[in-house]
């Protein structure tokens, strides 16, 4: 399966988990790519940005199924993610998987949110959400959080 993983990473951060990701989808046969989302004005990213203009935009229709991963900012979707995917075409039912990180240890500081917001537009676009995950970055426990999630995405794809 040719699975494409869009991710808008400000700090690393969430870049370093679907590394990760890959790693063990490939392992299992797929043909991952990384699509990094990279605006080509930074100062335009900030919550409520709208029409943000990418340096290179993925070829969505080349893949079989997808990860969508960004960041919470402010108790919300990032932008940076947020304006990709209200300007992306349709995702024709495709298996599709989304992966957060935020700061804040609990999901109701925002993470809870978000993900309704980004599952909310993945399925805007007719994309078939099959798994998600939220990875809270000062947890004691985020090492484990992210295997977990790296072996959720394993057996989704």
């Amino acid at each position: 399966m040719k699975i494409g993983i869009i991710v808008y990473s400000q700090t690393g951060n969430t870049y370093s988990v679907v590394e990760k990701v890959k790693e063990e989808l490939t392992n299992k046969g797929h043909e991952v790519n990384i699509n990094r989302l990279e605006p080509l004005n930074p100062n335009d990213v900030h919550p409520g940005a709208k029409n943000i203009k990418y340096k290179n935009l993925p070829e969505l229709e080349k893949y079989d199924g997808y990860i969508f991963a960004s960041p919470v900012q402010a108790f919300s979707l990032a932008a940076g993610m947020e304006s990709y995917l209200n300007d992306i075409e349709k995702l024709n039912n495709k298996k599709t998987a989304c992966v957060l990180t935020k700061g804040l240890p609990f999901n109701w500081t925002g993470g809870t949110r978000a993900m309704k917001q980004l599952k909310g537009l993945v399925e805007a676009k007719k994309g078939n959400v099959v798994e998600t995950g939220i990875i809270k970055w000062l947890s004691f426990n985020r090492n484990r959080k992210i295997k977990n999630i790296v072996n959720k995405m394993g057996q989704t794809f």
